[in-house]
């Protein structure tokens, strides 16, 4: 790893640790209290190294108890904490575009770094507030833009069955088999493999 990577990687991390984000397993969570988290990815443009970084910061939220019914019934995901729903910093700003903070050899580091967390502070932490409770983030996650589309007819399924509707998640899987009958791609077989695993747990 290059200095101004480790110097970066380090200054972010001292900064965020000023909101309560820390490492664990890999990621940067920050507790909001029963099975949610805030979440924060650093993203790395390393082309301009060794005298550029340029960091893209992802903010999102995990909930523990979705993470693993999903990690069981899923082959295909980390083994790490992971948010179900995420969003790049610079959308949650006023200019909502692509946005990174550039970090210099030689520069203030630090002073980079907190001008990243102050962004993180003022945008970012309203969203993780808003969806790191339950009940908003399970009424809203299946409106359109929140989930990745490939995501929501196995997340959706699961937020149903932790609100006790198995049969509804019963029906979003069946709809989703439908769909798919005729696929053999990746997401296809992936897809069915969770299908089979979910009725084995869920009925």
């Amino acid at each position: 790893m290059s200095s101004l990577k480790e110097e970066t990687l380090a200054a972010c991390q001292s900064a965020l640790a000023q909101l309560g984000f820390a490492k664990r397993k890999g990621a940067l969570l920050q507790e909001r209290g029963g099975q949610a988290s805030g979440w924060i990815g650093l993203n790395l443009a390393t082309h301009g190294l060794p005298r550029l970084l340029k960091v893209n910061p992802v903010v999102g939220v995990r909930f523990a108890h979705l993470e693993e019914i999903l990690l069981t019934l899923s082959d295909d995901m980390p083994k790490r904490p992971a948010p179900v729903i995420s969003k790049p910093l610079g959308y949650l700003m006023a200019e909502k575009s692509f946005r990174s903070w550039e970090f210099l050899e030689g520069g203030d580091s630090e002073r980079v770094a907190e001008a990243l967390a102050g962004a993180v502070r003022e945008y970012g932490e309203p969203y993780i507030a808003s969806y790191s409770d339950w009940d908003t983030f399970s009424r809203n996650v299946g409106d359109a833009g929140i989930l990745m589309e490939h995501e929501r007819a196995k997340i959706l399924p699961i937020v149903h069955v932790i609100n006790g509707d198995r049969e509804e998640g019963r029906r979003i899987i069946e709809t989703e088999l439908e769909r798919v009958a005729s696929s053999s791609d990746m997401y296809a077989r992936s897809y069915r493999s969770f299908a089979e695993k979910f009725r084995g747990e869920f009925g």
